[in-house]
């Protein structure tokens, strides 16, 4: 679930915004704080997919707390939402800590709607690019950009990953301690889904798929990828 960090210090205003939030998608995890220090705690600790950032706050600016974000790198291009009454921050918040938009109290649910569903879009489209697993092994953690992946093969207690970037002649990975289960929860992606007992693929580099002979081709790749009997559901339904 997708969490939204809204940072105002008046109460009306949360409760209003967290109202319209529910209007367009009641299913996101909207956390509030008044103070500047306790949202950047709190974002340090969790990962948070859009913020919006009144500039008046208790302690110090929201435009200072924007900047605090953008020092880490998790936040670095995360959307960021100005809130305030003080339409000169404009330019400033723009130009200091490239906000994503910029709301002028008092603005009506219509404006907010239209930001925030631009903002909410952007960020999940990022995410999804930027998206990267990490596997243990040994004394090593191995990371992959969840694109990367074309699919992963089940030998024993051993899975073999295969990317993109091997076409390019980089050497799958063998790794074990892993299930094709545990991995399809480590990605956390509807993109990748088991069509066979040892395989999971990634949907988006499907090239075609052979129903008849319950066969996937990828992009790029010369081996097929068999389809079972009871996970065919996961790819036409």
């Amino acid at each position: 679930m997708s969490k939204i960090l809204l940072v105002e210090d008046n109460p009306d205003a949360v409760k209003r915004i967290i109202r319209y939030i529910n209007k367009i998608f009641a299913e996101l995890d909207v956390v509030s704080f008044p103070e500047a220090g306790e949202a950047l705690q709190y974002a340090k600790a969790n990962d948070v997919s859009l913020f919006i950032l009144d500039i008046q706050l208790e302690d110090y600016k929201g435009t200072s707390l924007a900047k605090q974000l953008r020092e880490l790198p998790e936040y670095k291009y995360t959307p960021i939402i100005f809130e305030t009454a003080l339409a000169g921050e404009e330019l400033s918040a723009y130009r200091d800590v490239k906000c994503y938009s910029f709301l002028v109290k008092p603005f009506d649910e219509e404006e907010f709607a239209a930001a925030f569903r631009d903002a909410l879009g952007l960020s999940k489209q990022m995410n999804q690019q930027a998206k990267t697993i990490q596997i243990e092994q040994k004394q090593f953690i191995l990371e992959y950009a969840a694109q990367d992946i074309a699919y992963i093969e089940a030998f024993g207690k051993k899975l073999v990953i295969h990317t993109i970037s091997r076409l390019s002649g980089i050497k799958e990975d063998t790794i074990s301690g892993y299930t094709l289960s545990g991995l399809l929860a480590l990605l956390d992606d509807p993109a990748f889904v088991q069509c066979h007992k040892s395989y999971v693929v990634n949907k988006s580099h499907i090239e075609k798929i052979d129903k008849s002979g319950r066969k996937i081709c990828l992009k790029g790749f010369t081996d097929t990828i068999p389809i079972g009997n009871k996970y065919q559901a996961e790819l036409w339904g």
